[in-house]
């Protein structure tokens, strides 16, 4: 009796996720709601559509929260550049998280065999999800959703002018997509390119099923065409670019542009997620970017330093180097600083 009943347990399936990986303004709200035609279940408690993806983000909005708030527990703002030290990923404060979200996935996806979930900075935190993931005993399945690098600048400027500036966007785009994408490979992944899903969503959605061994049933057919007729809108998409753009343009970070051409030839099956050439150039390119880690941490204090400023009583007044206030030739000016800190701190009191 006991026996037939290991015998059963061993035999029952893995729950399935699949999980969407990819920079904002790269098309991962169309992709996840591509995912939910080809059966994959989202869940009841969607973030509602609005503002800047007004068909919808298919993001929920419990697993966003807990998202958004490790985020900060890390220190990090949603444009920040900054790479996550390994040691950041053992703390308790990281162990507290973990333990949310998995109690919270069994609460509320714990009855779906199939059930997907997306978040535009999943990749970036990887380390926290893979581990939430093993200790649900999930099979997990990846699609990591592409864009060219100018479009998703331009998306951005459009939300704000300053992130979406083709320098800093590049390297948003770089420390969300770059570190960790080598653990995806452990796992059944496809890479899908946002411009290809417009242009061809039947196919791309075929293309997903087939590379994360999903069923194509008669319903699923006809939920794919309900998807390409009803749910895509050629309007909103505002912007194309080719291979060529990215030569043209000479604000287009180089590492950025490398690690788009690699993951685009993946995206069109001109190599196989297995090509022992593309891991190789991968290597390079994390290599590369880990290289940059000081300047981008110098970046990201650079930008705290003027948003402090901004809110501060002085204003840009408190950007002013104590050693130039200290200046004889400047001593007035010194006093009238002084008096305008002082001021503000009892304000702030």
């Amino acid at each position: 009796m006991g026996l037939e009943k290991a015998e059963t347990t061993s035999t029952t399936p893995k729950q399935r996720v699949v999980v969407v990986l990819g920079a904002g303004r790269s098309g991962t709200s169309a992709i996840t709601r591509g995912l939910q035609a080809l059966g994959v279940e989202l869940g009841a408690q969607l973030r509602p559509g609005g503002g800047k993806n007004p068909t919808g983000f298919f993001e929920d909005e419990s697993l966003l929260k807990i998202n958004k708030c490790f985020r900060k527990a890390l220190g990090l703002r949603a444009d920040s550049v900054s790479l996550i030290e390994p040691q950041q990923w053992q703390t308790p404060t990281v162990q507290a998280f973990q333990q949310e979200a998995i109690e919270d996935i069994r609460h509320r996806f714990g009855r779906y065999p199939l059930w997907g979930y997306k978040y535009a900075g999943t990749l970036r935190l990887l380390p926290f999800w893979c581990t939430v993931f093993h200790s649900l005993d999930l099979d997990v399945r990846y699609v990591m959703a592409v864009r060219n690098p100018i479009s998703v600048a331009r998306s951005r400027a459009k939300l704000n002018p300053h992130r979406g500036t083709q320098e800093k966007s590049d390297l948003e785009w770089l420390v969300n997509v770059v570190p960790y994408f080598r653990e995806v490979r452990e796992r059944p992944f496809v890479v899908v390119d946002y411009d290809l899903v417009m242009t061809d969503p039947v196919a791309q959605l075929e293309r997903i099923a087939t590379a994360l061994d999903l069923p194509i049933t008669a319903t699923t057919k006809a939920a794919i065409q309900e998807y390409a007729d009803q749910f895509l809108n050629p309007d909103l998409w505002h912007s194309r670019f080719t291979d060529a753009d990215l030569d043209r343009n000479p604000c287009v970070n180089s590492l950025t542009r490398e690690a788009y051409r690699w993951l685009s030839q993946l995206a069109s099956d001109e190599i196989a997620t297995d090509s022992p050439e593309f891991w190789r150039e991968w290597s390079r390119i994390e290599n590369a970017l880990a290289n940059l880690g000081p300047v981008l941490r110098y970046l990201d204090q650079v930008e705290a330093d003027l948003r402090h400023a901004q809110r501060s009583f002085l204003g840009p007044l408190q950007a002013i180097p104590q050693a130039w206030l200290n200046v004889r030739q400047n001593w007035s000016f010194t006093r009238l600083v002084t008096k305008l800190r002082t001021a503000a701190t009892r304000e702030a009191s």
